[in-house]
């Protein structure tokens, strides 16, 4: 009995497949006639090894020189396989060893989930969950005497781990599976009519059987779809060039059904031209330091950096950086991952929209804030602040400068709630704890503690998100000295547009309007921080026009 790890091939990029399996040794080829509704159908086997077998130093060779040893310290490297199945326009492969790394690139995506929506569970040991822009991008949960498949609002499937429920006298594979991009089995027999009969089993299912759960996942935009491709993969660079902090590296990857932990599952080596870097973790502080080292301009270069990964001293994968992060794009409710392009599906969206519906929503028009509002507390405080000993010598236009950069729009609203409306205002008043300078919040009224930002996209309203949740935790683990009273958390949100959202049949402002994507995401694990904390989480919405 043996484990066997398939794939199918994405019909797009069965050639690309085949161009990359060409460059191993290829040791022979078998075809296996089967009868199939009343047709003779020929299955091609055809196998290929890389079976490398050279010795490489080992990741810690100063080790033996520092004792003086002479000796030969080696590892060697391990051998790859990959068997490649076609028949009838379909492809397939099953990988051994490493070469999972290499066909995960070329598979279809959603064929191991395909699946997995068909097969009743006996027990589920492990899921593997996405949270896209959460903090906790992706989670790992272990189960024991579990047969449901859960999960929350704002979260994806990346792998499942499970035993399936199959009748005592099946013996075509073992009840435990593994599935993500791949499908992981136990078969009983090692032979290639067992994997024709694994493969004939897998379309049955999934064209015959009725979906058994709803799993959201992430749909793949098609190739033909090449102008939305193209329009995503535009505004990816336009936004990296901003802002190349927004680039996400993932801690936890599934490749194929298999767990990769990026940041220290290995050795990495750092390429873009002439220049190279080799280094242990890979993250957004090693790719700044490659940059800033090499003369870089990360929003120039940081897309197209090369990483190649090390297992056992052998290179096992080169990767652009563009193929290692994630990204969402809000407008179009996209996400990159692994360098493809996916939509969320219709689950996901419907599960995030009905989880942030719980969160009640706020609009009160005394609230909005004007441009007009703004200049007119400008001058006021020109008036007021004119006399003042900083100002001597200047003339009254460069007055008005330095005080318009001292009440940003934030701080006037935020002043503005505070003289007019009853708020005590905590903006910029800052306590040192350990080393760092914390601001509790922006606002507090009625044992509610607020955060405050004005934007209009979600790069900038996140930041409020973030916020809030340090807020949080600083007052839950009572961090700071002389915290007022709370029972509420709130976000106020003052949007930067004309057009109000719309109120829903219970009064709440419809925040699932709002083209934000991301900040939607984090609003939902916002919601639930607040929740466990024992807070009731609240949302200002106002507009400033």
């Amino acid at each position: 009995m043996g484990n066997i790890n398939i794939y199918k091939i994405d019909v797009a990029k069965q050639r690309d497949f085949e161009d990359e399996v060409s460059k191993y040794q290829q040791i022979g080829n078998q075809g296996i006639i089967r009868k199939i509704e009343n047709n003779n159908v020929i299955f091609n086997f055809v196998c290929y090894i890389e079976n490398k077998r050279q010795k490489k130093d080992v990741e810690w060779n100063w080790l033996p020189i520092v004792f003086n040893y002479k000796g030969d310290v080696k590892s060697v490297a391990s051998p790859k396989a990959v068997l490649a199945i076609e028949y009838s326009g379909e492809l397939y492969a099953i990988t051994f060893g490493y070469s999972f790394f290499t066909v995960d690139k070329y598979c279809d995506r959603n064929f191991g989930f395909n699946f997995a929506r068909k097969i009743k569970y006996k027990e589920i040991k492990t899921t593997t969950l996405t949270s896209p822009n959460s903090n906790r991008n992706k989670t790992v949960n272990t189960y024991i005497n579990y047969n449901e498949l859960e999960f929350d609002s704002g979260e994806s499937y990346a792998k499942l781990k499970a035993k399936a429920d199959i009748p005592d006298s099946f013996n075509l594979f073992k009840p435990s599976l593994e599935i993500g991009n791949s499908i992981k089995f136990s078969i009983e027999h090692d032979s290639l009519n067992s994997i024709i009969d694994l493969i004939l089993y897998i379309e049955s299912a999934v064209s015959m059987l009725p979906d058994l759960y709803k799993i959201p996942v992430f749909s793949k935009i098609s190739s033909k779809d090449s102008v939305l491709i193209e329009s995503l993969n535009n505004q990816l660079r336009m936004d990296i060039q901003k802002n190349p902090t927004k680039i996400n590296i993932s801690e936890l990857d599934i490749i194929g059904a298999t767990e990769i932990f990026n940041h220290n599952d290995g050795v990495f080596t750092l390429r873009y031209e002439m220049h190279k870097k080799k280094v242990s973790l890979l993250t957004k502080e090693e790719l700044n330091l490659f940059c800033r080292d090499n003369k870089l301009k990360p929003k120039d270069v940081l897309l197209d950096i090369s990483v190649v990964s090390y297992k056992e001293g052998v290179s096992i994968r080169t990767d652009k950086i563009k193929n290692i992060i994630d990204y969402t794009n809000d407008v179009e409710k996209c996400i990159l991952s692994k360098g493809v392009w996916y939509k969320y599906n219709n689950d996901y969206l419907q599960y995030l929209k009905e989880s942030i519906r719980e969160v009640q929503v706020v609009y009160n028009s005394t609230y909005d804030f004007s441009g007009a509002d703004h200049q007119a507390y400008i001058q006021k405080q020109c008036s007021l602040e004119n006399v003042l000993p900083e100002y001597k010598g200047k003339t009254d236009d460069e007055i008005k400068v330095l005080i318009t950069r001292k009440y940003y729009a934030e701080r006037c609203f935020n002043l503005l709630r505070e003289e007019n409306d009853g708020f005590k205002n905590f903006d910029r008043i800052e306590t040192r704890y350990g080393s760092a300078d914390i601001e509790l919040m922006d606002l507090y009224k009625e044992k509610t503690m607020f955060a405050v930002k004005i934007g209009n996209t979600s790069a900038k309203l996140c930041y409020v998100v973030d916020q809030s949740l340090t807020s949080l935790k600083m007052y839950k683990h009572q961090l700071l000295p002389r915290m007022p009273e709370i029972n509420n958390v709130a976000l106020w949100i003052v949007l930067e547009r004309k057009k109000h959202l719309s109120s829903l049949s219970n009064g709440n402002i419809d925040i699932d309007e709002l083209d934000m994507l991301m900040l939607k995401n984090r609003i939902d694990q916002w919601k639930k921080e607040v929740r466990i904390s024992g807070y009731v989480p609240i949302i200002y919405i106002n507009y400033r026009t």
